[in-house]
């Protein structure tokens, strides 16, 4: 394994848990990444054009269905970045009401 691979690896094993992470949590915090400053929204803007966002997916003449998985599978990526960061969670209430 090469060192960049190493280096790549130790980071994503050292993120941090994500027991204890809220719906609400997922939501503040991706809002915050990528519309809290003009830096996020131009990477917001990078990845949503990585997944043809606004644009038909290039599937190819004839249609190669494995290009076609693909391209759909990173344009499902960037729509569940933008429902992140568009759908707010509903609290859900703390206690459940008993039959009377």
């Amino acid at each position: 394994m090469s060192k960049k691979s190493e280096d790549v690896l130790d980071m994503v094993t050292s993120l941090p848990s994500m027991k204890g992470y809220t719906p609400m949590d997922c939501y503040r915090d991706f809002r915050r990444v990528f519309l809290g400053s003009e830096e996020g929204k131009r990477v917001l803007r990078e990845i949503l054009s990585w997944g043809r966002i606004t644009s038909q997916p290039l599937l190819g003449n004839p249609i190669d269905s494995h290009r076609m998985a693909v391209a759909f599978g990173e344009r499902n990526i960037a729509i569940k970045l933008l429902s992140a960061i568009n759908d707010e969670p509903t609290e859900q209430p703390q206690r459940t009401r008993k039959k009377t």
